[in-house]
């Protein structure tokens, strides 16, 4: 039996359960399915991060810890989060030697705490879990368990069907993720560059690891790039390791790093309590999430790691189109106009080009390309710390700008470095046309 909603939502993350709560807040009949049966359990590895008090896609959020709410003051809304958190003061980006650059000054951070946070570190699950519950207050009827297998447009209405059920609904919004199954199904991902499959691995390690509280650190070492992350839970941390390698065994990756003879110490006493990994096809951010009135959102229409903040923004703002479209009875294109302008304006137009390097993909890239020492000394080039920032956009091009202002005085020092600067575009692009090769599209 075929059951019949204003808007299907397929995917109960950050970007689903918001689109999910706010339509069912409006008044529409809603459907929300996901393939998991424990819907807030998070599978994959996740900073559980939600930057705070600095402008991201040109939208502000701020915490409430007395009310237990994430604020949008930008756009008007909130969002219910009660479970434990600690504060993020900014990055460091260690060299093979140690030397670090850092963004964000912990003197600072260590005596005014919350007023120069620029992020907080949440338990991801407890975030999903009050938006499921804020989703039951608005009737919203949540069906768990179910994989979606097709989608097709039928007369006006839309039909999604999985494990023996069919869902059908004026709008279906697709937040299911960087995977999407929806934009495989209906041929999205054919007109999207495909940069990679890359895996992540996460070890959460119990602990003291000596890193500045509240901090999250890249690591290089001589062999390849690792995260070290400060989670809620205090002397809790995740440990990453990514790569675009199919055949690279990142557990003995992590357990070389864990070894290493830099950074091996940091380790000593810790055990490992936990893991989690995942598998990520990169695609290039859609430009017109829209079709047959299904509307993709999120990390679906996005790269990768589109951010909880933004998945939970686009959530926001798709639920109240489509609310919108109901009320101008305009159930099309039209009716949802306004998201797809937004869409375009603050997500596309301005960050749309930005690709996903073969530099971050982890497995030694920028060590194939310059030596421990030569990293140490690029490092070291950097004296001062730069503004605290949770946004990766920003993170980038301050190095960037940064390095392109010391070039004349790496030319005069390090003439060899430059050489390999110089000639560090064309390689990229070459190791980049070979992770596209070996990765697995699945269009």
């Amino acid at each position: 039996m075929t059951k019949k909603y204003d808007v299907v939502i397929v995917g109960a993350g950050p970007a689903g359960l918001m689109a999910a709560r706010t339509a069912g807040e409006n008044g529409l009949s809603v459907a929300l399915v996901d393939r998991k049966t424990d819907i807030p359990k998070v599978r994959r590895a996740d900073g559980g991060a939600i930057g705070v008090n600095e402008y991201l896609f040109e939208h502000m959020v701020t915490f409430n810890e007395k009310a237990k709410l994430l604020c949008f003051p930008s756009d008007g809304f909130t969002v219910p989060y009660s479970g434990p958190y600690s504060n993020i003061y900014g990055f460091q980006v260690y060299s093979p030697g140690k030397k670090r650059i850092l963004f964000g000054d912990w003197e600072a951070a260590k005596k005014r705490g919350d007023e120069v946070r620029v992020g907080v570190s949440i338990s991801k699950d407890q975030l999903l879990r009050g938006l499921l519950d804020e989703c039951k207050k608005y009737e919203v009827e949540i069906y768990p368990g179910i994989n979606i297998s097709d989608i097709k447009k039928s007369g006006r209405k839309v039909q999604v069907s999985g494990d023996g059920k069919t869902f059908e609904g004026t709008f279906v919004i697709a937040a299911d993720g960087v995977n999407s199954r929806i934009a495989r199904l209906l041929g999205f991902n054919k007109e999207r560059k495909f940069m990679g499959t890359y895996r992540y691995l996460s070890w959460m390690m119990e602990g003291e690891i000596p890193v500045d509280p509240g901090c999250f650190n890249f690591v290089l070492t001589e062999k390849s790039t690792y995260a070290v992350l400060d989670t809620y839970e205090k002397g809790i941390y995740h440990i990453d390791a990514f790569d675009s390698n199919t055949k690279v065994d990142l557990n003995a990756s992590l357990e070389e790093f864990m070894k290493d003879r830099t950074y091996g110490s940091w380790f000593a006493g810790c055990r490992k309590v936990g893991e989690v990994n995942c598998v990520s096809n990169i695609m290039s951010p859609l430009k017109d999430p829209f079709k047959d009135n299904i509307l993709l959102i999120g990390d679906a229409a996005w790269t990768m790691e589109f951010s909880n903040m933004a998945a939970l923004l686009c959530g926001w703002k798709a639920g109240n189109a489509i609310a919108l479209a109901f009320v101008d009875k305009k159930l099309n294109r039209r009716g949802i106009s306004s998201y797809l302008h937004w869409w375009k304006k603050e997500f596309y137009n301005p960050y749309g080009s930005y690709e996903f390097g073969p530099a971050g993909g982890g497995g030694g890239i920028l060590q194939s390309l310059l030596s421990g020492e030569e990293i140490d000394y690029l490092v070291s080039l950097i004296q001062e710390p730069f503004p605290a920032t949770m946004n990766f956009f920003t993170l980038f091009n301050t190095i960037g700008r940064a390095y392109a202002e010391l070039f004349p005085r790496i030319q005069e020092e390090r003439p060899e470095v430059m050489d390999k600067l110089f000639a560090m575009r064309e390689k990229l692009e070459e190791i980049g046309e070979d992770i596209r090769k070996a990765g697995f599209p699945n269009r």
